[in-house]
């Protein structure tokens, strides 16, 4: 949860030590061995290796740290690059490779370590050089096979690439095929039945600046969850910037209202109350992250800050063909959507999402019992349910020494790199 007005978050080395690496599943831990891949498949275009492993030089950072600049400038802001050719760029798609396709990776994993699904079938609309079916491919359970897999993509280099890097994985899918494909346009989409259709950075740039882009997003998806079989869903990823989470949260809402169900991170398929509560709110996942190389190198070069895995995403299922929404969880399940939060009184609160509405809950910091409980050790996409609690005055629930506070799931967290031998 973002907003602009709050308590500040508290600072690292002021955070009590009650939460170790490890409190969540753990994801993304195959992506060191998908780096090296990468790095050669960037190299390929650029002369002889300088330097072993995923690591680069320093002549290979400074070229690949100007153009991930050009690209994440294009890709923020004004956001020119949304929507355009970028990845039939040498150099932006290089930038990607070497960077934002790992991020898009480790985002991909972490969302299928909170809600594991083992799908046979899948097809990857917007694609691009196959970061998502990667994670999907390498997040499958031992002795679990992709039947096959879809790349959709309009950029016929990147779709080269994705078929190369999944190729070479240590884990490959019994059929891979790509289609060149402008989804805007796209009359038809491959026939399928497919258990998972992935939509990773891509729904922010179809049909970007036209007025009824929700709608034709929205239109879209319903067009291609034809394409699912039963009990198959929809994954959809998105940058954690205030609005393509936004957006995506409105594609929610929508499909929310024509009977989809909200299969996760939400605790349920109300109105997301984080977008009724005004312009500058949204919602995202965030998972602190060591990032490994060469992402922690042209984070650095870039001046970029790349010390969490942060976005938005949805699992969806479209509308049962008996026309009944599905049983809903538990609601008085609730979802940690901040970060802890100290204000001036001396109390940590957390913002909570459920049954529709956003609650506080907090205690002081000194206490104990709350402490024993496990409140000071939450985070950002924990689920917990809580009872006997106090009605602080201004708003908010409160602990209290008879309140019970159950830790019934611990977001994912990103894995440590592995360190360069």
């Amino acid at each position: 949860m973002s907003t602009k007005k709050r308590p500040a978050p508290i600072s690292p080395g002021a955070s009590p030590p009650d939460r170790p690496f490890g409190a969540g599943p753990i994801a993304g831990a195959s992506l060191r061995d998908r780096l090296p891949t990468l790095v050669e498949a960037w190299r390929g275009g650029r002369g002889p290796a300088t330097q072993g492993g995923s690591a680069l030089g320093a002549r290979e950072i400074d070229t690949a740290g100007a153009a991930l600049l050009s690209l994440q400038r294009g890709l923020t802001g004004g956001r020119e690059l949304a929507g355009a050719a970028y990845m039939d760029d040498r150099a932006l798609l290089g930038a990607y490779l070497l960077y934002y396709w790992p991020v898009s990776y480790m985002q991909v994993s972490i969302a299928l370590a909170e809600f594991p699904f083992s799908p046979r079938r899948i097809l990857d609309l917007g694609s691009g050089p196959g970061p998502a079916s990667a994670a999907v491919i390498d997040a499958a359970p031992s002795g679990s096979t992709v039947e096959s897999l879809v790349l959709v993509d309009r950029s016929r280099k990147s779709l080269d690439l994705a078929a190369a890097i999944i190729g070479r994985g240590a884990r490959v899918p019994a059929a891979l095929a790509t289609a060149r494909l402008d989804l805007e346009t796209a009359v038809d989409l491959p026939a399928g039945p497919f258990d998972l259709i992935i939509m990773g950075h891509c729904l922010n740039e179809l049909w970007k600046g036209e007025a009824d882009a929700l709608r034709r997003r929205a239109e879209f998806l319903e067009r291609a969850s034809g394409r699912l079989s039963p009990g198959g869903r929809l994954l959809l990823v998105e940058p954690a910037l205030l609005a393509t989470s936004r957006g995506l949260i409105g594609l929610r809402d929508m499909l929310a209202a024509r009977s989809w169900r909200v299969l996760g991170p939400c605790p349920g398929s109300y109105p997301c109350p984080a977008l009724a509560a005004g312009p500058e709110r949204s919602c995202h996942a965030e998972s602190p992250w060591a990032a490994p190389e060469p992402v922690a190198s042209l984070a650095k070069e870039a001046g970029l800050d790349r010390t969490a895995v942060k976005f938005s995403f949805f699992f969806l299922s479209p509308p049962t063909r008996a026309g009944t929404p599905p049983e809903e969880r538990p609601p008085e399940n609730r979802r940690v959507v901040s970060d802890p939060m100290l204000n001036k009184a001396g109390r940590i609160r957390f913002i909570l999402c459920g049954g529709g509405m956003l609650e506080t809950l907090s205690a002081r910091a000194d206490d104990e019992g709350a402490r024993a409980r496990g409140f000071m050790g939450l985070g950002r996409g924990d689920v917990v349910r809580a009872s006997s609690l106090e009605l602080r005055q201004g708003g908010g629930f409160g602990l209290l020494p008879g309140s019970e506070l159950e830790i019934l799931s611990r977001a994912p967290e990103a894995s440590a790199p592995k360190e360069d031998t």
